[in-house]
């Protein structure tokens, strides 16, 4: 058996909107009355390209910090933002400390808490991306992976009289994680699907979304003859995404590609979360354990088996078509043969670190790898 497996932001789907949105959750949580509020600014879901291009620039410093990010695995734009918020309100805090005293009850454990805390902190000012990513550069070991990074940070906050408070949000099951991950999810699903996904209205409604603008990185109809020729030539296909359901689904329905794929070969970060709570650990990427749902399937009462000896359930050769470093390790980990791609983030970029890691197939365009898979 052959089997090709796909991620999908970078290398089918532009990652464009996903990080448009990034910056977008951060500015609503600093400024918004439905957040912290902070002083200065009005947040409105009407924005320009412009508007949210600035935006960006000035929240991710010109996308430094999400190639930073990357470069550790971070591969989550949802974990990305996680960083980012954890260390501008260890910032504020020490703001706080120096000019006015030590806070002794704060709380992101919940919505109230998060305005309580924009009241106490409204005297101090949004840290600067370029300080923020200071702050990682010496906090974060260069050797770090993503599990090791957030440790870092919990670790020098906790070391912190003032960063003592926020030091175990740090954590990515935290509530805090939990709560800036649903202000995302509003932007990128727009209220309606928001609805229809969680059950409830979201926290700051008025967002059309952005998932109904997604662009793909070949011509759609191009992507789709790829699909096609690889099985005539006998490949099976896979997906192994970090997109939840829901954001694979309806762009893949909409540019006809969703009918190519076998839904138990299809691996999403829902799929993945409830692997973890049945498991009861870790399992998102750079863990390649979605790579194991795409490769061998859905098959809840075999999940334990695939983290515990994947090598039992491997048939055949297995390519993973990725644009990142989380993609790589993922193929290392499950003995796959690795394709990169240049179309994501840092686009030409990457072809460094895919040579590092000794990535020997590397595509301008996912479409080229009918190129490699004779």
């Amino acid at each position: 058996m052959k089997k090709v497996i796909f991620d999908v932001d970078g290398v089918l789907l532009s990652e464009a909107r996903y990080f448009d949105v990034s910056a977008l959750t951060l500015w609503e949580w600093f400024y918004s009355p439905a957040y912290m509020g902070l002083p200065g600014e009005q947040v409105h879901a009407d924005l320009t390209e412009e508007e949210i291009k600035a935006l960006r620039a000035r929240f991710w410093k010109n996308d430094e910090i999400l190639f930073w990010l990357k470069s550790h695995g971070v591969n989550d734009n949802w974990d990305m933002v996680h960083a980012v918020l954890f260390v501008s309100l260890w910032m504020m805090l020490e703001q706080y400390a120096a000019t006015v005293g030590q806070i002794r009850h704060l709380s992101f454990d919940s919505l109230r808490g998060v305005r309580l805390a924009g009241i106490l902190l409204r005297s101090c000012s949004v840290p600067e991306a370029g300080q923020v990513l200071d702050v990682l550069q010496e906090t974060v070991p260069p050797s770090a992976g993503k599990n090791e990074l957030f440790t870092a940070l919990q670790e020098a906050a906790a070391q912190s009289t003032a960063g003592a408070a926020i030091a175990p949000y740090a954590d990515l099951n935290s509530p805090l994680w939990q709560l800036h991950m649903d202000c995302f999810q509003n932007w990128y699903f727009g209220d309606e699907l928001y609805k229809k996904t969680y059950g409830r209205d979201p926290v700051a409604p008025g967002k059309t979304g952005f998932l109904a603008r997604e662009k793909p990185l070949a011509p759609a109809a191009d992507i789709l003859a790829l699909f096609r020729e690889l099985k005539r030539r006998g490949y099976a296909i896979a997906i192994a995404t970090g997109r939840s359901y829901w954001e694979m689904k309806i762009p893949f329905e909409t540019f006809g590609w969703l009918a190519e794929f076998d839904p138990l070969y299809i691996s999403t970060s829902t799929d993945v979360d409830e692997a973890e709570e049945m498991l009861h650990q870790s399992l998102d990427k750079p863990n390649p354990f979605a790579y194991y749902l795409g490769a061998f399937g859905h098959f809840p009462e075999k999940y334990a088996a695939y983290v515990a000896n994947p090598d039992a359930f491997k048939e055949g050769q297995y390519y993973v078509v990725g644009d990142s470093l989380a993609d790589v390790w993922g193929a290392k980990a499950m003995g796959a043969v690795m394709i990169g791609t240049l179309t994501g983030l840092e686009k030409e970029n990457a072809r460094h670190m895919f040579e590092r890691e000794g990535v020997t197939h590397v595509v301008d365009t996912v479409t080229d790898i009918l190129s490699i898979l004779e």
